[in-house]
């Protein structure tokens, strides 16, 4: 069995040795010294390179890195009949849990409002009014991070396609999406990458914005109408935003965000696997393709 490993944002030998403790017969190529594309049956792919995947002949799986597949379904190089997986590991929903939950709680117990009467030698309690956080996609890692609110006390809405989700109250079409959009006082963009979430961060769903809530964006870059971001926060319509992901990664050094100081910019960080973990998935995802019918 030989597996590729094709990943171009992060140094992967970790990944390598933490899959031949597991699998030690297991062949494995690395990006970019893929020196026999020929002999590779399966691939671990996270934004990998034009064309690559035509070089494979003998491809018979891939799997993403992480939660997103648009950059591999997107690839004209992937044959209609390759099945493809993604990894979600427990670590990697514990992140993103970790990064919604410090965002939302320094915004909600007035962290810097604290430090500021400090400052100032102030000794004034604010009161915590009840807050709804709403999110925008509800998959498993959303699902996860849904319940960390819920367990919190906060009031937990979602926006999904169809599905209903236990404890969380769902809201489809254009009429759910405008009711979480306008009732929510934080917004989470967890949705993933299709036809019909390209661009839906726009100027019309930003208008519907009733409680300047904060948004926080860790779906993906295309789903963000960036120049509308802008006008809504300078309208007022937003507070702030967090924006983890960018349609162009690295964000460019003269792009308008890194000098806004109500946008928080970091560096599609929100949530990564830890090599031990994302190894044993795939191990276990190997073992399920080698049983698989020739």
């Amino acid at each position: 069995m030989s597996l590729a490993i094709v990943v171009t944002d992060r140094c992967t030998k970790n990944l390598k040795q933490c899959l031949q403790l597991l699998q030690p017969d297991l062949a494995i190529q690395i990006w970019p010294e893929i020196y026999n594309p020929d002999e590779v049956e399966y691939a671990v792919l996270w934004k990998q390179p034009k064309g690559i995947l035509a070089e494979f002949k003998n491809l018979k799986a891939v799997t993403s890195l992480g939660a997103g597949t648009d950059f591999i379904t997107n690839d004209a190089g992937l044959p209609s009949n390759i099945p493809v997986h993604r990894i979600v590991t427990p670590f990697l929903k514990q992140q993103m849990a970790q990064y919604i939950l410090a965002y939302v709680l320094s915004d909600y117990r007035e962290l810097k409002a604290y430090k500021t009467q400090q400052q100032n030698n102030v000794w004034c309690v604010n009161e915590l009014p009840q807050k709804t956080v709403g999110f925008l996609g509800l998959g498993s890692i959303g699902k996860f991070v849904a319940d960390k609110f819920l367990d919190l006390g906060f009031d937990t809405i979602a926006y999904t396609h169809h599905s209903e989700v236990e404890n969380i109250e769902c809201f489809h079409g254009e009429i759910g999406l405008k009711h979480v959009m306008q009732t929510s006082d934080y917004i989470v963009c967890l949705l993933p990458l299709t036809a019909k979430t390209e661009g839906i961060l726009n100027k019309k769903h930003l208008a519907y914005c009733k409680k300047r809530p904060l948004l926080i964006h860790v779906g993906r870059g295309e789903q963000l109408i960036e120049s509308d971001l802008i006008d809504a926060l300078d309208k007022g319509l937003i507070k702030n935003a967090v924006i983890d992901v960018f349609a162009i990664e690295p964000l460019p050094e003269n792009h308008l965000f890194w000098n806004r100081k109500d946008i928080s910019i970091t560096p599609h960080n929100s949530a990564r696997s830890d090599d031990k973990q994302t190894a044993q998935e795939i191990h276990k995802w190997l073992l399920t393709q080698s049983k698989q019918p020739s």
